[in-house]
């Protein structure tokens, strides 16, 4: 079996950080090389990285500017498709279309067979470039090629906030998605996989011409050979991933709190800065290690933020990597991670595969596996988006039920 994946984001190697979506992206793609049977071949934008010298089964997709983004921002990219231009956006369609279909038929001479399935990533760009492709390869009689679509969360999340009119998202790319045809039955998509069950119900909001029992919900896993108890501990660990003028906080922490996301709104990073001001005042051993980033002017907001909230035991600790989200975890009481109906939550997983609880909004994908013993989910607060919302939640929470 021959399958071939477009991904959204780049993969966490070359000394470049990943996105979720580039995570399970890799991970998929090691997965299916690992089963009997079935070779993976993929292809992902970056803008940094070089194909592989000793990997044949995935290439780079060159791009000069920062990887194109749904919403919000990534670790490594706040350029929003909104930005481009028509021009651009058809040119670099276009392009990753062609370079698709030279890989595949690349691979293919070399295997002697034809793909038997395409996957995209994110119900977008990739699936509409998909759908052109198993379009143009039937019309070439190679009919046995079928798409499938993993969703993922930030198209979705793109979609309605253009559906909602929100003015940093003007009605444009849901209408493009839309007119492609790509969701408008199975001819062009044979079915799609989300990783929130909740999600369905958005997907079908944007395509309800999509036939629902071809909606599978999956959910996620992850690799637990990283993600599992590491034995760190804050006094003998923390310090080696500090800058310098960070170190000598270490001394007075024994305790810490964790949080992991990019520096956007709806991640709520406001709410864990508001709280650490309560159990700093009440105990003086909790520290708190944010790792993250985002625009400069979102980097900039936060740490003066922390700086003018008095915050003495709270560091920065920029962004991380996989082996070192787990030694962060594992000497952890807690992680917190309050966003806005997060599309499903892979950090609460991580998180807890160290053994270490949660800490989340009762909303989004967390609700559907966060249970009492592993984590608290806090009830939503519907003016988040102002001062005296997104402080309420911290100023009201029973923290000595963490910090004894």
């Amino acid at each position: 079996m021959l399958i071939f994946q477009i991904g959204t984001n780049n993969w966490q190697r070359q000394g470049e950080f990943a996105p979720g979506s580039g995570i399970l992206h890799a991970s998929f793609h090691e997965s299916m090389n690992n089963m009997p049977g079935v070779k993976s071949y993929s292809i992902y934008p970056s803008k940094k990285q070089t194909n592989p010298e000793d990997d044949p089964t995935f290439r780079v997709f060159k791009i000069e500017h920062d990887i194109p983004i749904c919403e919000s921002v990534s670790p490594n990219s706040s350029y929003r498709w909104h930005s481009m231009t028509e021009e651009q956006y058809d040119a670099y369609l276009k392009r990753l279309e062609n370079e698709i279909c030279e890989f595949m038929d690349e691979v293919e001479a070399k295997e002697g067979k034809e793909f038997d399935y395409l996957i995209s990533h994110h119900a977008f760009t990739n699936a509409m470039t998909a759908a052109q492709i198993v379009e143009k390869r039937h019309k070439e009689g190679k009919t046995k090629l079928r798409h499938f679509n993993f969703v993922h969360g930030t198209a979705l999340k793109m979609y309605i906030k253009e559906k909602e009119g929100d003015p940093e998202y003007p009605m444009r790319f849901l209408t493009k998605c839309q007119g492609s045809g790509v969701f408008d039955g199975l001819s062009k998509t044979s079915g799609v996989w989300v990783n929130s069950e909740d999600y369905i119900g958005k997907f079908l909001d944007c395509f309800p011409s999509y036939p629902k029992e071809n909606c599978v919900f999956s959910r996620i896993g992850v690799n637990q050979k990283t993600f599992c108890p590491k034995g760190t501990t804050v006094a003998g660990d923390l310090s080696k991933h500090l800058a310098e003028e960070d170190q000598p906080k270490v001394a007075s922490m024994k305790r810490l709190v964790t949080f992991v996301g990019k520096f956007a709104d709806w991640k709520r990073l406001d709410a864990v800065l508001y709280a650490a001001k309560e159990y700093e005042a009440k105990f003086p051993d909790v520290g708190t290690a944010i790792v993250g980033t985002g625009p400069p002017d979102a980097v900039e907001k936060y740490h003066t933020m922390a700086k003018t909230l008095g915050l003495e035991r709270t560091v920065f600790l920029g962004p991380k990597g996989q082996d070192v989200l787990a030694e962060l975890f594992s000497m952890s009481e807690v992680g917190m991670f309050p966003s806005y109906k997060e599309p499903f939550g892979m950090v609460f997983i991580e998180c807890m595969a160290c053994g270490c609880p949660t800490i989340g909004a009762n909303s989004g994908g967390p609700t559907e596996f966060v249970k009492p013993e592993q984590g608290v989910l806090i009830e939503e607060e519907p003016e988040w988006h102002s001062d005296e919302g997104m402080q309420r939640r911290p100023q009201t929470f029973h923290f000595s039920l963490i910090f004894p």
